[in-house]
């Protein structure tokens, strides 16, 4: 998976920042600036878009924190796995034990 914005990460563990945005699928992750939109931040093979279109979900990272947008083409088990896939990395092992909700509900990944 290739990880793109990993330093914000750095910043939000150490409390430098307080939230980040993500943008992710079975490709990789982009962590950026909560001040950017999810739909304007893309790389090759990943894409969020409005109404479902894109080919990648959207998440509001905080600390303890990993919370997850609905999108349509994503049931729990996927995304489950991605997240699983992700906190394995060596940039994402800070968000190991953070709560993970999809939708609004907890996930176990």
């Amino acid at each position: 998976m290739k990880v793109l914005g990993a330093e914000l990460l750095e910043r939000l563990v150490a409390g430098d920042t307080h939230e980040a945005k993500m943008v992710f699928n079975e490709r990789g992750a982009i962590v950026f600036p909560i001040s950017s939109q999810h739909r304007d931040v893309k790389m090759e093979g990943i894409s969020y878009e409005e109404n479902y279109m894109g080919n990648a979900l959207a998440a509001i990272l905080r600390r303890d924190a990993i919370e997850i947008r609905f999108h349509r083409a994503f049931n729990d088990a996927a995304v489950a796995r991605i997240v699983g896939t992700l906190v394995k990395l060596p940039e994402f092992s800070c968000l190991a034990t953070a709560r993970v909700t999809y939708q609004g509900r907890a996930m176990v990944v």
